[in-house]
């Protein structure tokens, strides 16, 4: 399992699983490097492939003091001044050393960043 960026001593957070879609399939979403570019994509199963979708597209830089993490279907949190229930698990992502971060809901079709 690959190191994550921002705590190398634990397992890896370059890839989280979770059903991000609702239809009980297991999904991934995936951080990495090429280059100088940086990109964080999900991938939802489907029957015999994966259909991507780009969360993050930025530099190598940016992506390396990001970490991973799932936010759990059911789930109720403050966002600032929202209140965001998580309907099917969701990605995330926090910078390192940070409070500081994202959730991606998938909401009709496509990923919602807040």
């Amino acid at each position: 399992m690959q190191k994550d960026d921002c705590y190398p001593e634990l397992p890896g957070k370059a890839f989280v699983k979770g059903n991000f879609n609702g239809d009980k399939k297991l999904d991934y979403a995936v951080k990495f490097v090429r280059g100088k570019k940086g990109f964080i994509i999900a991938f939802f199963a489907r029957k015999q492939n994966y259909k991507a979708f780009v969360l993050h597209n930025t530099d190598s830089g940016d992506v390396k003091s990001l970490s991973l993490d799932v936010w759990k279907k059911g789930g109720r949190y403050e966002l600032g001044d929202q209140n965001i229930y998580v309907r099917y698990d969701a990605p995330s992502d926090f910078r390192c050393e940070s409070d500081v971060g994202g959730i991606h809901l998938y909401r009709n079709g496509k990923f919602v960043a807040y």
